[in-house]
């Protein structure tokens, strides 16, 4: 068995966060999925337009909200607030040309995708890797961490130009910011993740909420001052915008009435839950089938925070519990539960390294890490993370028949000439390629018993 790892120096963290990145941007969705033109026609507006408001391209944004007589993105405003200096830097450098009369560049939608989507999943999959350095032995860390995240819903969004998983990497950074003691940072951080994807308020309140008991009035301070310029940033923006500071744009939104009032959410669901945790359809152990014994090892083994003071297990299951009762509860075109990704990489980041004390575990986590990498690259080879709404087994209903009569088109090699079904032989063995050096980064620094 081997021993204790020590810890990466920081080429060696690079090197394998370039490589996970290199592989997360295979793949990198320039179409126009509603949830990506809402911010794309925001950045768009200021850009070319120097205004706020979408009205010249709502046409194109299925989502976006009707505000005093204009149409605006509706999203969680920090991705788009980031993206516009970027995407302005790139049309003023002459990278990038004007866009064509009334659609939105796919440069900007794949660069944003770049941006994040695989850096963050990126960074993601290098924060779990280093996790599981420290806290196993004899568990092969890289391949571990990999497979894990390659092999579930975080995967599809890679390359997508979507908030949850820079609201998840965001999260998860707070998350280890609060592990160290660092609350001003554990809250600015936490509040940076708010305003990508405002559910994710859920932790950063449960979170003081445990600091009550016992009571820590520092934490609790140090943690409101670090989130304090979040709250800024959402009131003046929406002073700029909408003339009020306190205004969330899910409540107007165009064609989706049940958001209008209490922003879609209700009672809790025991059915909703169901299938957001269990089932093929939205389920979290299913899109993330690793999860499942590293819950259950980590719930079962003993340890000086019960699973109730948790603070990775409260608010995630909270989420679960909140989401249950919200009106698209589903997520739409979706693979797996999307809205659930900040939990889902918390959960990894925390219950990871616990299957490698159990037999069992250990003997189930390859497997079940497999069944996900099959499940995660049929989808991202065929219908990517647009799994429609109406079919309740998607993977057997759409994406198993789609296997062999389609193949992606949203890898990068396409756009230079390369056919589809060559691109995803060629990434197929570049991922098992990078396995290999993934491992070979990781093994060399573990010392032998």
């Amino acid at each position: 068995m081997s021993g204790a790892a020590h810890t990466p120096g920081p080429k060696r963290i690079t090197l394998f966060g370039g490589i996970v990145l290199f592989l997360a941007s295979w793949h990198l969705f320039g179409g126009l999925n509603d949830n990506v033109t809402s911010r794309a026609a925001m950045i768009t507006a200021i850009v070319e337009h120097g205004t706020p408001y979408i009205d010249a391209y709502a046409d194109l944004a299925g989502d976006k909200a009707f505000v005093d007589g204009h149409y605006y993105s509706e999203k969680a405003p920090l991705p788009t607030l980031i993206m516009t200096p970027v995407w302005w830097a790139v049309r003023t450098t002459g990278l990038a040309g004007p866009p064509k009369a009334d659609t939105l560049d796919p440069a900007l939608i794949r660069l944003a995708g770049f941006l994040f989507g695989s850096m963050p999943f990126a960074l993601i999959v290098t924060l779990i890797w280093l996790r599981l350095r420290a806290r196993t032995r004899g568990f092969p860390a890289a391949i571990a961490a990999t497979c894990a995240c390659f092999g579930s819903f975080l995967f599809l969004f890679s390359g997508v130009f979507f908030s949850h998983l820079p609201g998840a990497a965001l999260l998860l950074l707070a998350f280890i910011a609060r592990e160290r003691g660092r609350m001003a940072t554990c809250g600015f951080l936490a509040g940076a993740a708010v305003l990508c994807e405002y559910t994710l308020a859920v932790f950063p309140a449960v979170w003081v909420l445990l600091h009550l008991r016992p009571f820590d009035a520092r934490a609790i301070g140090r943690t409101a001052l670090g989130a304090l310029p979040a709250a800024i940033l959402f009131i003046a923006y929406n002073l700029v915008l909408f003339g009020r500071p306190v205004v969330i744009g899910y409540t107007h939104q165009v064609g989706y009435d049940f958001l209008h009032e209490t922003a879609g959410f209700g009672p809790p669901s025991l059915h909703h839950l169901w299938h957001l945790v269990l089932t093929d359809y939205r389920g979290l152990l299913f899109y993330a089938p690793v999860l499942f014994p590293a819950i259950i090892v980590f719930l079962t083994t003993p340890r000086t925070v019960k699973w109730f003071m948790d603070p990775v297990i409260v608010p995630s299951v909270f989420s679960m519990v909140l989401l249950s009762g919200f009106g698209g509860w589903w997520g739409g075109w979706t693979y797996g539960p999307r809205y659930l990704t900040a939990a889902a990489a918390l959960l990894l980041f925390h219950c990871l390294p616990a299957p490698a004390d159990r037999r069992w575990a250990r003997t189930a986590f390859f497997p079940l890490a497999l069944f996900g990498l099959i499940c995660a690259f049929a989808a991202k080879d065929t219908v990517g993370f647009s799994l429609p709404t109406e079919y309740h087994h998607p993977m057997i209903e759409v994406v198993w028949p789609a296997i062999g009569t389609m193949h992606a088109s949203d890898q990068w090699p396409v756009l230079l000439g390369l056919a589809p079904g060559l691109c995803t032989a060629l990434f197929l063995a570049l991922f098992t390629a990078g396995l290999f050096a993934l491992h070979r980064i990781d093994a060399p620094q573990r010392d032998t018993a």
